[in-house]
């Protein structure tokens, strides 16, 4: 009995303590029009219709801004912004009718102002591209014919990425960066091609990532004729019967490595393999590619949806708690800088920023585990300057500032919240 009261009184003392901390489960729905008869696109677009709902309906703030310059009105903006973060999200139900995609989710949300002891960053979106992966193993996508897996994992990671994050999303899905080789051999190439693609996508972090295994538990399963594979369904009901291996046949591997890299550097900051396994329940001549709706009906494809939605929180998690930057541009012929970041980001006129150059560091071609291997040319760094930049006009793609401090138009600068 007293343990009893123990354990009320924990309880209450959490419910009154840290009620803010709790997490919503709300349900939404959201639609989306077929258009040209793309019925994944339509899904997808209905699911973060659904997510925006949800986030609404969990509370939001509104801020209404006038920017005014040399007493002329440069533009006037409402910005709506929510409290909440999606922390998972499960589709209930769906349909499909007269060309309207419709889905019902549940989704849990949670505070965003938990996070703000953890994670204190500046209230700016940050620039994320996300690659097409690396299939490790390409023979393990043919029952299905899962062959688009390489570019419609990066998809579905970046549709949930948005607008579940405070994150200003890229696609390019037919360009590939990572290696298939976990070793050095390409190691530096990747951060050399990293620190390339940010600068012409004008983007702060890019994702990679590589397919590890998408094998069939028994390859030979679909090799069958049905009187095979029902002797095997048989066999395997009769061993789980007995205490012995209760494994059903048709169990899938699904396993990926996902990498956040830093723009400027080319280095990886978030670095993580995930793995889980579901049954491949779909007719053994179905080939239902990679994220269509008869691929999310599978076992498998439920198992491998709860995944991605878990690697899409703990990325988008880690890309918000890193300081946010943007590329300067400066003016040769007056005082201004360029901001590669705008209203679009959440730079507000009056924003001030650091000024940082970019630099190399002291060493290149060095030895890693015993191995020479081609460093890059050299080593990106930022230097801290004296100069602050302060934002006087704001646009959708970038901003205009002027800075305190002399810089030199012909180096690299990037701007980095406090």
């Amino acid at each position: 009995m007293l343990r009893s009261y123990v354990h009320i009184a924990t309880f209450l003392a959490l419910l009154i303590g840290a009620a803010a901390a709790q997490a919503d489960i709300i349900t939404a729905q959201g639609k989306s029009s077929v258009v040209n008869g793309d019925v994944t696109g339509a899904r997808q677009a209905a699911i973060r219709d659904a997510a925006r709902t949800a986030l609404m309906q969990a509370g939001f703030d509104l801020r209404s801004s006038t920017n005014v310059i040399n007493v002329t009105e440069v533009n006037d903006q409402i910005r709506v912004s929510t409290r909440g973060q999606i922390q998972a999200m499960d589709v209930i139900d769906e349909s499909l009718q007269k060309g309207i995609y419709q889905v019902t989710v549940n989704a849990d949300i949670r505070d965003s102002s938990i996070h703000a002891a953890e994670c204190p960053v500046a209230p700016y979106s940050k620039s994320l591209l996300v690659t097409a992966f690396n299939n490790r193993k390409p023979q393990s996508v043919r029952v299905g014919k899962l062959y688009n897996a390489e570019s419609a994992i990066a998809q579905t990671l970046a549709e949930r990425l948005y607008p579940q994050q405070n994150l200003e999303v890229q696609t390019q899905p037919e360009l590939t960066l990572a290696s298939g080789n976990r070793l050095l051999s390409n190691h530096y190439e990747v951060f050399n091609a990293v620190q390339l693609v940010a600068s012409q996508y004008q983007t702060q972090y890019v994702v990679t990532g590589t397919i590890e295994d998408m094998s069939m538990a028994n390859p030979d399963y679909f090799r069958y004729n049905s009187l095979g594979r029902t002797g095997n369904r048989v066999g395997s009901t009769l061993k789980s019967w007995v205490g012995a291996n209760p494994a059903d046949i048709r169990e899938r591997q699904f396993s990926f490595r996902l990498m956040l890299h830093d723009g400027v550097t080319g280095t990886r900051i978030f670095d993580k393999t995930y793995s889980t396994r579901g049954l491949w329940d779909a007719d053994y001549t179905a080939a239902t590619g990679f994220a269509s709706p008869g691929f999310w009906a599978t076992d498998y494809g439920q198992a491998a949806d709860k995944l991605l939605s878990q690697a899409a929180l703990e990325l988008g998690q880690k890309a918000l708690c890193q300081p946010f930057m943007a590329p300067v541009k400066v003016s040769a012929r007056d005082s201004q800088v360029y901001v590669l970041a705008g209203a679009n980001s959440g730079v507000n006129v009056g924003d001030t920023f650091n000024i940082y150059a970019e630099g190399e560091a002291p060493f290149a071609n060095i030895e890693h585990f015993g191995t020479m291997a081609l460093a890059p040319s050299a080593y990106k760094k930022l230097d801290h300057t004296s100069a602050q930049l302060q934002i006087t006009q704001t646009y959708p793609g970038y901003s205009i500032g002027t800075f305190d401090a002399p810089l030199q138009p012909y180096l690299r600068y990037m701007a980095v919240a406090h």
